[in-house]
């Protein structure tokens, strides 16, 4: 889940890096990101005890969400808690499945393009009001709302029926739109394929069939939305503290103190309450290592993710450790607009002067692997095997090439290693730092030029991939859904979420041809091609590791859900013991 924007806020697990991108594993394991992801019981060996509140635990988010708003939601650590505190028509379950939700049931037509929902009739927002299927269909339209600028819009508006339409005539803001595009809009939503039949029944279709429909309603980018709150708070204000945000999940937001905790509270009135048996839950923005596993020792968190060093040390100890592959890639983003890196030899010369298996293997050492192309190796594919089964190896470190390839992309751009100038942007964690060192030498030695390191935090980052200011970006992407698309649609032409604005007329006629194709086999084969011009042929990117998550959780806490589409979960039969 960047436009899409997904952005993986999702902490470098064991390096407790940031990345851009919403989302166990059994004990002292490794379970795949379509697995249940939930801690073990309270064990003799568990050697901490945790925090000493008797109703709250507390887990260590990394970062300060940069978005609690649905409609601009684009990262990890806003998904994290915006799951806990709203509902959508459907939600995960703790293998990452969809399970009712806001609806209790729904209907498929018999072309696979409509769905019928029903929702229950005594959900209620925190203010009081009732949840409706108007709630719905508000969100998803200022989603497609081009004026709002909603990273995620595509992911909404490339689905709906007639939603391109919708988002074509919605450029000029709503306060500003003259009588005649006015009318044009309303032409556009009266064509949508969302409608709300009555106050609890929503008739939503889609342009093409969707194998991941289903799963894609639990999504942020299609939660509902208070009207009546959001135009009273105002959109530029709605969610940007705890008094300005009004919800329906299983919990409720009551204390945000910024760039240091966030506190959510059961929501009594949530439909499933009795099944929530955790009544507070705090977040924690830790982002040094150290401060992490020492805040962690003195029981001060109840779960914190772990890097290779301390992974070793609490191993040593006896300590149980968990872990989870969280179905995240790591890669570089380039801007194609900057000279040099509007040269695809240049571009792809950078990534395989990186010996990765090396970054991995004494660097990381979290059981990250290194990556052969864009889409991780434990997301879904054709035919009931996982997506990258059979697929050609896309990149590697070869510094032989990355050489040759390098003074040739030089000499085509008519520049020299003394005026190509570069920089990368990271996140300011102390593990991203310090990847982001391991980077520089590679490039030094391999290459033989020096790249600038600029550390930001994690909203400064977002901010400054989004204006497209930088020249490359150390980030992650988290999948939205368990399908190959969730990595490859963002690299589209306008792709709110494409920051390294690529353009490819052959790139989108794949992903378009993938989009419309029924035939499993033929989609996956549009998709692989596309994967490999993207990350090999273009090299507009250029894929690293595949995440692997290992973390620590006290004796205190037991049940929680931990997974690639659900960092934490808590309504999944967590619980505190002893």
């Amino acid at each position: 889940m960047k436009n899409a924007q997904k952005v993986v806020a999702l902490l470098l697990a064991g390096t407790l890096a940031v990345s851009m991108a919403a989302c166990g594993s059994s004990a002292g394991g490794t379970a795949a990101s379509g697995a249940a992801s939930g801690t073990s019981a309270a064990s003799t060996k568990n050697l901490y005890p945790g925090t000493p509140d008797k109703d709250m635990v507390t887990v260590n988010l990394r970062a300060e969400p940069p978005e609690l708003n649905t409609v601009q939601t684009q990262d990890v650590a806003s998904s994290d808690i915006l799951r806990m505190v709203m509902s959508g028509l459907t939600r995960l379950d703790k293998n990452n499945k969809p399970e009712p939700d806001m609806a209790t049931q729904w209907e498929v037509s018999a072309d696979k393009k409509t769905y019928t929902f029903h929702l229950r009739q005594d959900a209620k927002w925190s203010n009081g009001d009732k949840v409706t299927a108007k709630n719905f269909i508000y969100a998803w339209e200022q989603c497609m709302d081009q004026s709002n600028a909603a990273p995620y819009a595509f992911i909404v508006y490339t689905n709906i029926k007639n939603g391109r339409a919708y988002f074509d005539a919605t450029k000029t803001p709503a306060t500003k739109r003259t009588a005649a595009e006015k009318a044009k809009v309303a032409a556009a939503e009266k064509n949508l394929g969302c409608k709300a039949k009555d106050d609890y029944t929503i008739e939503l279709t889609f342009e093409n069939p969707l194998p991941y429909a289903l799963q894609m309603m639990a999504f942020t980018a299609y939660m509902p939305l208070n009207q009546k709150a959001y135009e009273s708070i105002g959109a530029d204000k709605y969610a940007k503290d705890a008094t300005k945000i009004v919800t329906n999940g299983a919990y409720k937001l009551t204390e945000w103190t910024h760039d240091d905790h966030i506190i959510v509270t059961k929501n009594p009135d949530f439909w499933d309450a009795k099944n929530n048996q955790i009544n507070k839950v705090k977040y924690v923005m830790i982002k040094d290592a150290n401060s992490n596993i020492n805040s962690f020792k003195a029981g001060q968190v109840d779960c914190i993710n772990v890097n290779g060093d301390q992974l070793d040390a609490l191993k040593t100890q006896g300590q149980p450790i968990e872990s989870y592959v969280s179905g995240a890639n790591w890669y570089f983003q380039y801007n194609t607009k900057k000279k040099g890196l509007d040269n695809a030899k240049i571009r792809k010369a950078l990534g395989e002067a990186i010996d990765v298996n090396s970054l991995v293997k004494n660097v990381l050492r979290d059981n990250s692997v290194a990556a052969d192309g864009l889409v991780p190796t434990n997301i879904s594919g054709a035919n009931g095997k996982n997506y990258a089964n059979g697929r050609e190896k896309l990149v590697g470190f070869n510094a032989a090439d990355a050489k040759k390839l390098f003074e040739e992309g030089l000499k085509e751009a008519g520049l020299t290693k003394d005026t190509f100038k570069l920089s990368l942007i990271t996140d300011d964690t102390s593990g991203a730092q310090k990847q982001a060192a391991f980077y520089q030498e590679q490039w030094k030695s391999v290459l033989g030029i020096n790249v600038e390191l600029k550390p930001m935090a994690f909203k400064s980052r977002l901010s400054a991939m989004n204006n497209h200011n930088f020249d490359m970006v150390f980030a992650g992407w988290s999948p939205d859904y368990n399908d190959a698309m969730t990595y490859l649609d963002m690299w589209t032409t306008g792709n709110g979420n494409n920051n390294v604005q690529y353009s490819s007329k052959e790139y989108d006629s794949l992903i378009t041809k993938a989009t419309k194709e029924a035939d499993e086999a033929k989609r996956q084969d549009y998709l692989r091609q596309a994967e490999k011009l993207v990350c090999s042929t273009d090299c507009a990117i250029y894929p690293l590791y595949f995440e692997t998550v290992p973390y620590v959780v006290s004796s205190k806490l037991t049940g929680m859900t931990r997974s690639g589409f659900q960092e934490f979960d808590f309504t999944d039969g967590a619980k505190i013991v002893g």
